[in-house]
């Protein structure tokens, strides 16, 4: 059974306010995750500078790998959504400490990160992403075998079932897979972003449990689904393109970016739990 802070079962069987917003409101999460930036660079090069050194390590080692070469995209993929929104949550205090006209410090974001999850509950989101993930990774050869020919003898010697996916999915030749597991990783991929878009820094911010915050995460972003699907679309093109920078240096930059944006985007959307 999950572990659960004083304030957290205080918190349990409330509910959080969430509210309509407009179309231009992710300019606005952007300007303020700029200013943001600019009145704690250190601290928000220091965690860009991290997760790009992680992130760009675990893809070299994959590229290396007899055995992982074929899905070190997807795996990477993966990686940057399950380990993004963890490790975004001193971020979030930093927004936090600077709307409340507070100094943030790298010491005191950590400190408050660490004590607002006395249970755990951004690694236990993590879980929920992970299987999700696996869920993916487990269920794709099975869904190219069944539109494919039925049986698992369906690639070459010399080709793995993942270079055969990768070679129906470029070519064409099979519409009905290619169509098919789109439609299936563009799902999983929305309820993954729906899940981890605003329950992180909900724990964060009202130490709440991670079911609370999962709910309510998911009825944001339906709530919001005409702006939620223009800011998927802005983060996926923004962090493909600091992946195609050398040494992945792009998301030094994107990666804080992107979670002071979305600590403001919650702030907007969502309201204290009554």
């Amino acid at each position: 059974m999950l572990a659960k802070t004083a304030r957290m079962e205080k918190n349990s069987g409330l509910k959080a306010t969430i509210n309509y917003i407009g179309l231009s409101s992710p300019i606005t999460w952007v300007d303020k995750a700029f200013k943001d930036f600019m009145l704690c660079p250190k601290i928000a090069i220091f965690y860009g500078g991290m997760f790009t050194l992680v992130i760009y390590n675990l893809w070299a080692f994959l590229l290396q790998s007899s055995i992982l070469h074929d899905v070190a995209a997807p795996l990477i993929a993966m990686i940057i959504l399950i380990l993004g929104p963890m490790s975004a949550i001193s971020l979030y205090d930093v927004s936090k400490k600077i709307s409340n006209g507070e100094t943030p410090t790298i010491r005191s974001v950590i400190k408050a990160s660490i004590k607002s999850n006395g249970s755990c509950p951004s690694i236990f989101l993590s879980i929920i992403l992970m299987l999700i993930a696996v869920s993916w990774m487990v269920l794709s050869p099975l869904i190219y075998t069944v539109l494919h020919a039925g049986t698992l003898n369906i690639v070459n010697s010399d080709q793995t079932i993942i270079q055969s996916m990768i070679a129906d999915f470029l070519s064409g030749t099979n519409m009905a897979f290619v169509v098919t597991y789109s439609i299936f990783t563009l799902l999983l991929g929305l309820i993954a972003f729906m899940i981890s878009w605003f329950s992180f820094p909900m724990v964060h911010d009202q130490d709440v449990d991670p079911f609370t915050a999962i709910i309510t995460s998911l009825k944001a972003a339906s709530k919001n689904t005409l702006v939620m699907i223009p800011w998927i679309i802005f983060v996926s093109v923004f962090v493909i393109l600091g992946l195609l920078m050398p040494y992945f240096i792009g998301l030094v930059i994107i990666i804080p970016v992107l979670a002071h944006a979305t600590w403001h985007a919650y702030k907007e959307m969502i309201g204290d739990i009554k």
